[in-house]
């Protein structure tokens, strides 16, 4: 009985030895130090104004990456109005794209490629004095073969593509020209 009241008490004192000898956790300070200049990387995301293009008239977009990198993957998206009177069209372009970074790495000039489609409500009337648009009201098969200068922290960006459209009655050549803002 000795020995299991002696065996009782060393346990004991080491257990409340043990409480005063270890290091909790405190939940008001963060122990890891970081480095405060490191900057939190966003997406880079951009609005911009296009003039034909996917969108077949006047648009405007918001394009976006998957990743937090300037090149890669990412998609746009955009809606446009196009009216001469006569003639009109509606359109939503979507689409997935792919910048690669031409120049120096980490430069701000991209080859853009991209691929998608387009819905398009359109009236056309031979009576038009500019533009002359099929009755369309649909989906368009849309392609981007481009270049894009995109700064790297932000501001003016500036697209020019060759656009090929697919639609029920063949192919057209269209060509598009943007500009917008990067941030």
């Amino acid at each position: 009985m000795k020995k299991t009241f002696t065996l009782k008490a060393i346990f004991l004192l080491v257990l409340i030895t043990s409480h005063f000898c270890s290091k909790a956790q405190n939940l008001e300070e963060n122990p890891i130090k970081r480095d405060s200049t490191i900057t939190e990387i966003k997406k880079p995301q951009s609005v911009f104004l296009e003039v034909g293009g996917a969108g077949l008239a006047l648009t405007v977009n918001y394009d976006t990456r998957f990743k937090t990198t300037r090149d890669k993957w990412g998609y746009r998206a955009g809606i446009g109005y196009y009216n001469t009177g006569a003639n009109s069209v509606f359109s939503i372009p979507l689409q997935v794209n792919y910048l690669y970074g031409i120049g120096k790495p980490g430069g701000s000039s991209f080859a853009e490629f991209g691929a998608g489609t387009t819905f398009v409500y359109s009236k056309g009337s031979t009576n038009g004095t500019y533009f002359q648009f099929d009755n369309i009201t649909g989906f368009i098969g849309t392609a981007t073969i481009g270049y894009r200068y995109q700064q790297d922290n932000g501001g003016i960006n500036f697209r020019i593509a060759f656009v090929p459209v697919i639609y029920d009655e063949g192919l057209l050549y269209e060509g598009g020209v943007s500009i917008g803002y990067t941030f």
